[in-house]
C-alpha cells in the first residue's frame, strides 16, 4: 500500500474517528476523537472518552494535543502537548512488508519511559500502543481507531 503522492499520514488522519482504547487491569474506554486542521501544517487531536474502571466506576474524560507536520520527505509529524506545546514524541512513519505505515517513539519524562508504537493500515485502521515503565509505573495503554461512519 503506497501512501498516495502528496497524501502523507498526516493528511490522512485529518477527520473523525471512533476508538476503543485498554489499559488491561485497570480501565477501558469508547470515545470519539476529531483531528482538525489549524494552520498550514498544524491540527488539533481532540477526544472525548466514557471510561469504566476495573472496579465498574464510570466516567467521562477528554485530552488534547497538537500535531505539527514534519517537513519532507519525512512522513509524519510530532506530537505536543496542546497545554504548553512541549514535545511528546515524534512520530515518522515507514511502510512495512505487510503494506501498513508503522512509526515508534520514545519519550523519557523523569524516571518514567514511554514507548509508543502507530500502526495504520490501507482500511485507515489505526493501532495505538503505549507501554509506560518507570518506578511506580508498569502499563500499557492500547488504543483501536475506526474513522468514524465505517462498520466495526
Amino acid at each position: 500500500m503506497t501512501d498516495p503522492a502528496g497524501t502523507g499520514i498526516f493528511d490522512r488522519l485529518i477527520g473523525d474517528w471512533k476508538f476503543v482504547r485498554e489499559v488491561p487491569g485497570k480501565a477501558t474506554m469508547t470515545g470519539r476523537a476529531r483531528i482538525a486542521p489549524t494552520s498550514d501544517g498544524w491540527a488539533r487531536y481532540e477526544e472525548t472518552a466514557r471510561v469504566r474502571l476495573a472496579d465498574g466506576t464510570t466516567m467521562t474524560g477528554s485530552q488534547s494535543y497538537l500535531y505539527h507536520r514534519l517537513p519532507q520527505p519525512a512522513n509524519g509529524f510530532d506530537v505536543l502537548f496542546a497545554e504548553n506545546g512541549e514535545l511528546f514524541e515524534r512520530l515518522e512513519f515507514c511502510e512495512a512488508v505487510d503494506g501498513r505505515f508503522q512509526a515508534e517513539a520514545e519519550r523519557l519524562c523523569n524516571d518514567d519511559r514511554y514507548v509508543s508504537k502507530f500502526a495504520l493500515d490501507a482500511d485507515d485502521l489505526l493501532s495505538v500502543e503505549h507501554r509506560v515503565t518507570g518506578p511506580g509505573k508498569n502499563y500499557v495503554v492500547r488504543t483501536a481507531y475506526r474513522r468514524s461512519g465505517r462498520s466495526a
